[in-house]
């Protein structure tokens, strides 16, 4: 085994390492990563829980719905203004695959920019690409997969030159002093104690990025899609070299061996193949990036801050913890939601769509729906949005035995602003557990129903901001209960036999 070759102080290094791009450098993304990686199992589920993670991060949000509102990956230009809706839209497996690419391009953007990190995520990019085209080619089906493989192939050195200090200083000299022809992965191991190889393996099992991640760092692999995502990555660097170069057929020849294609079948995705990077990469980072077989006018690219890029498509939206009202974001969102009905949506993502209003449009700190239990005797938390969402979502459970005004707005016929300054009258429904849960007010709340029937209800405030909760947010917090409703009740109509 590799490991057997490196001492026990060679892997303490890594694992300093490692913990440190997790717990210091990178926690964002290490988080997002996690999150992401692990969402599975029921696809109603495992959707909202995708779009539930990328939420808790507004910059993240941000940037990956400028990316699923670009050309590129939305080219019939249907608005997207929330990302339960771009699940809906573009499908899960693309926006895990638009998440995961949002989150290293918005870690390394957090950073100064050094030509080192451009090169690497320009290379990355066109790789992804290349190697998607390529799976999908040959129908294996895991395109999107091999997508987020290929992109994190070089997880690793990406980080490594992101961070800088004394010791990319120490390996950038040794690399110059080795000359071209000499092996980049021993000279790091003699100047780290480890390859920069090791480095994305570790990340990779550290941040759960999944199989096929580290299936593509081993040259024996016989995964046609792991070969494929590393695959991608050498015909990159050869075609440093030019496209009629020796090295560039070798790698175009091992693709179509790989894949099962023709050698000119290969060399059209290939071509092809560099203008859909540069567009990805346009989306992803905002900006151009210098690509690897394109003809760039005017010589040697420099290296865009990709840290200020904006994106060319799609809504602006801003990243912040406690959004503002967005009356524009209001009215896109709710058109969405209608637009939804004609559709068959399931009814989580519609009320997360719903959420989504709430919290960005409507500017609530924290939103969430509750649903009923089986046995209608508890109400309980289903999803919640916002600040400090997980405390709030485990916290706000109340069983119908014991009356409050939150049960009590169960059988109400419509929304309530629970404010006891302004109606002193409602302080007799503020329990103890409804104060251990959410405060004594204000806050909002909307019963949802399927006909006359109550089946849970959305609560909002401004509880963490200290904001007031005027009329008007609380109007604009009933629009969207009452679409949800309408949602609900259509919804029931579909499911009726006849």
């Amino acid at each position: 085994m590799e490991t057997a070759l490196y001492s026990p102080a060679d892997e303490a290094r890594l694992a300093a390492w490692t913990e440190a791009l997790s717990e210091a450098d990178m926690p964002v993304l290490a988080r997002t990563a996690r999150d992401v990686g692990t969402v599975t199992g029921r696809e109603e589920a495992s959707a909202a829980e995708l779009a539930a993670v990328v939420l808790r991060d507004a910059a993240l949000t941000a940037r990956v719905l400028r990316v699923a509102n670009s050309s590129y990956y939305n080219p019939a230009g249907l608005p997207i203004s929330t990302v339960s809706r771009a699940v809906i839209v573009l499908g899960f497996d693309t926006v895990r695959s638009i998440c995961i690419s949002c989150a290293v391009v918005e870690a390394l953007a957090a950073g100064l920019p050094r030509q080192r990190v451009t090169e690497e995520l320009a290379r990355a990019v066109h790789a992804a690409v290349q190697a998607k085209a390529f799976e999908e080619a040959r129908g294996g089906g895991r395109g999107e997969e091999v997508f987020i493989a290929a992109l994190l192939h070089r997880l690793g050195p990406m980080v490594f030159w992101w961070r800088g200090g004394a010791e990319a200083e120490a390996l950038e000299r040794a690399l110059a002093e080795a000359g071209p022809t000499a092996d980049p992965r021993g000279v790091e191991r003699e100047v780290l104690g480890f390859s920069l190889d090791r480095l994305t393996r570790a990340l990779g099992r550290s941040w759960r990025l999944g199989a096929l991640v580290e299936a593509a760092l081993d040259s024996a692999t016989q995964d046609p899609a792991a070969r494929l995502a590393a695959q991608g990555h050498a015909l990159v660097e050869a075609l440093a070299h030019g496209w009629e170069s020796p090295q560039a057929q070798a790698a175009l020849r091992a693709i179509a061996r790989t894949a099962g294609l023709d050698f000119e079948h290969v060399v059209r995705l290939a071509r092809e193949g560099v203008r859909r990077a540069e567009e990805t990469a346009r989306a992803l980072c905002g900006t151009d990036l210098p690509m690897p077989g394109a003809a760039v006018p005017g010589g040697p690219a420099q290296a865009p801050d990709i840290a200020q890029g904006e994106g060319r498509d799609g809504p602006e939206v801003e990243a912040t913890a406690f959004p503002e009202p967005d009356p524009a974001l209001q009215l896109r969102i709710l058109r969405e939601l209608a637009a939804l009905l004609d559709e068959r949506p399931n009814v989580v993502l519609m009320l997360e769509m719903v959420l989504e209003g709430i919290h960005r449009g409507v500017g609530m700190d924290r939103a969430l729906f509750a649903l009923l239990t089986p046995d209608r005797r508890l109400l309980r938390s289903k999803h919640c949005l916002g600040v400090d969402a997980e405390t709030l979502r485990h916290a706000f459970r109340f069983p119908l035995a014991r009356p409050n005004v939150v049960v009590e707005t169960l059988e109400a016929e419509t929304a309530r602003l629970v404010d006891p300054a302004a109606d002193p009258a409602l302080a007799r429904g503020i329990t103890p557990e409804v104060i251990a849960a959410v405060g004594t007010g204000p806050f909002c709340l909307m019963p949802l129903r399927v006909g006359r029937r109550p089946i849970g209800l959305l609560y909002a405030d401004r509880r963490p901001s200290g904001r007031p909760l005027d009329e008007e947010s609380f109007a604009a917090f009933r629009q969207f209960g009452q679409q949800a409703n309408l949602g609900l009740a259509a919804l029931e109509l579909r499911r009726r036999p006849g």
